[in-house]
């Protein structure tokens, strides 16, 4: 008759017993300080602002004389889309082209604090140095204007700080741009109001 025998129970060591507890102790509470820390990281990682090309004007556009010496008004407004994160602003300059001949350019914002999900509208008054008669794009200009539509572009340069609580993130270089056109007469075409310009960090 065959004779069969139990397997031995091997005990563990109570030092290896309490090393793998201890183990799995610590990779718990590492667990859940990384979900802890992911869920704080959701809700304080700030958003960009958003920028919407409001309006846009240059009186007497289509003037023979050009552009020189004309206002620029424009408004641009800001959104800070955080709910708990404020946005500190350095002073705002706005630059304006066609084409590549800068048409305007110069400080439009003092700086300034924009509250959580808070709005500031960025209104510029600039005054035009071109172009004129004498410029290279003076004929392509004149022919857009009697076109009716003058493709032109709006830069907005700035340094921003995020608030988040009782302290302040790095610096960010802000550059907004706003593409557009305007009508013959130096108004906004219709299509181009609210629209949402392109934001560069």
């Amino acid at each position: 008759m065959p004779t069969y025998r139990l397997p031995r129970y091997n005990r563990q060591n109570p030092a290896v017993r309490c090393v793998n507890f201890l183990c799995a102790v610590l990779l718990t509470l590492v667990l859940v300080a990384g979900i802890i820390l992911f869920v704080l990281w959701l809700s304080l990682r700030p958003h960009k602002p958003k920028f919407f090309l409001a309006d846009f004007s240059i009186p007497n556009a289509n003037r023979q004389s050009g552009l020189a010496n004309l206002p620029v008004t424009f408004t641009v407004n800001e959104h800070n889309p955080n709910q708990k994160i404020g946005i500190h602003y350095e002073a705002i300059y706005g630059s304006v082209y066609y084409g590549n001949q800068l048409v305007a350019s110069g400080q439009v914002m003092y700086p300034f604090y924009q509250a959580p999900k808070g709005d500031t509208p960025v209104q510029g008054a600039l005054t035009a140095s071109g172009p004129v008669p004498t410029d290279p794009v003076w004929p392509r200009f004149t022919g857009e204007v009697s076109a009716g539509s003058v493709g032109m572009r709006l830069l907005l340069n700035s340094t921003v700080r995020f608030q988040v609580k009782m302290w302040d993130t790095r610096q960010h270089h802000m550059k907004v741009e706003c593409d557009f056109s305007l009508s013959g007469d130096g108004t906004l075409q219709q299509q181009y109001k609210n629209k949402r310009c392109t934001l560069y960090f």
